[in-house]
């Protein structure tokens, strides 16, 4: 076999040197990539050219008459009984939202637009909104830090951070990236500043198709590869404020797309988030961020049967399991939803947790 590599090394050196070829492996059938791969002429080639994440575009609301009826339905401009009223804007666009706000009431109002198209708009309505506005260049999601804070809310202020009414307006398409961080800061696990706010108030604006996620979630856990629904159902309840048109909004592939369930296609659905009120008797240790994890980690291995998953995840969970009623045919996608806290419980709870392949999974998990 030593011979053979050395004879592929000869053939490609001379190749190569003469520029008669250029060897690839990535071109190479799979079942010859083990033979070559001890060649050390054979090298991948890598582009030059630096990848560039694209961002999704932005869905942001761009008629000022429909901007007026959703600070209405959703008392974006009212005052808060006892607290003082801080309005963030997720991805806020050409901010027809913010500049009617600015009009309406004196709420302090930060955004996070992390697009250069709408930079210089938001610039200048920093400057003329004498410290009621700032705007931050990072994705909100990322900002784990939220120095800007500090420009609407001066460190000499007597209030603290008790007193406040964050009112959260998410005009953003990475959903699944916003609401599961929702999801912890309501429920004060997170580690953001936003957690020692007195009331977080998130007002999504969501496409027909991530409103039925929603309020159907239980329907697609079963049916579809739709990780966050468990989340969805267990730890979230949507109130509906108001339908929009989808003509009041920016125009935008991703609210156009297609997908593999029927949904409203004519309207953007103006929702407020709210964490459950039995949540304490759906995490009773009060751990909602380790639940979203192990909810992420079995969405993944939804075709599989959840008890020999299970205890590749958690050795010996599997009789527990028995005792829950769960069979050895059932696949992880057979369970309802309203289980796996339950079953949650009894992993975390197991003996053979701590040195576990599914706590070496949650500690490689970064917090929600």
């Amino acid at each position: 076999m030593s011979g053979f590599y050395q004879f592929v090394g000869t053939v490609c050196h001379y190749t190569t040197k003469r520029c008669l070829i250029k060897a690839t492996m990535i071109c190479l059938p799979v079942v010859y990539r083990r033979l070559f791969c001890g060649t050390p002429q054979l090298r991948l080639r890598k582009d030059t050219a630096v990848y560039q994440p694209m961002l999704p575009a932005p869905c942001f609301i761009t008629d000022s008459q429909w901007a007026y009826d959703v600070i209405e339905a959703s008392a974006l401009s009212q005052l808060s009984d006892g607290h003082k009223v801080v309005i963030f804007h997720v991805n806020p666009g050409c901010s027809v939202l913010i500049e009617l706000l600015l009009q309406l009431c004196d709420h302090e109002q930060i955004a996070w637009e992390p697009r250069k198209l709408y930079t210089e708009h938001l610039k200048s309505l920093t400057e003329i909104s004498e410290a009621k506005f700032a705007y931050c260049k990072k994705s909100f999601v990322w900002d784990n830090q939220m120095k800007i804070l500090n420009k609407v809310l001066p460190s000499n202020r007597t209030a603290d951070d008790a007193t406040l009414h964050a009112k959260i307006v998410g005009n953003v398409p990475e959903m699944y990236i916003l609401i599961p961080k929702l999801v912890a800061i309501l429920s004060r696990s997170s580690k953001l500043r936003l957690c020692q706010f007195g009331i977080v108030e998130p007002i999504l604006i969501v496409t027909g198709s991530e409103y039925r996620l929603l309020t159907e979630a239980e329907h697609f856990w079963h049916n579809f590869h739709y990780g966050k629904t468990a989340l969805y159902e267990l730890l979230l309840s949507t109130q509906l404020l108001k339908t929009v048109p989808l003509s009041a909004f920016n125009h935008t592939r991703y609210v156009l797309k297609g997908t593999r369930f029927d949904y409203d296609r004519e309207n953007l659905y103006i929702v407020r988030l709210l964490l459950r009120r039995d949540i304490d008797s759906i995490c009773s240790d009060g751990d909602v961020v380790g639940l979203m994890k192990f909810l992420r980690t079995i969405s993944k291995i939804r075709k599989r049967r959840i008890i020999p998953a299970m205890e590749r995840l958690c050795p010996d969970i599997g009789i527990t399991l028995l005792e829950l009623g769960i069979s050895m045919m059932d696949r992880i996608s057979d369970i309802p939803l309203n289980m796996w806290p339950g079953i949650y419980h009894a992993v975390k709870t197991s003996s053979n947790f701590s040195t576990s392949p599914l706590y070496n999974i949650f500690q490689q998990m970064c917090d929600v």
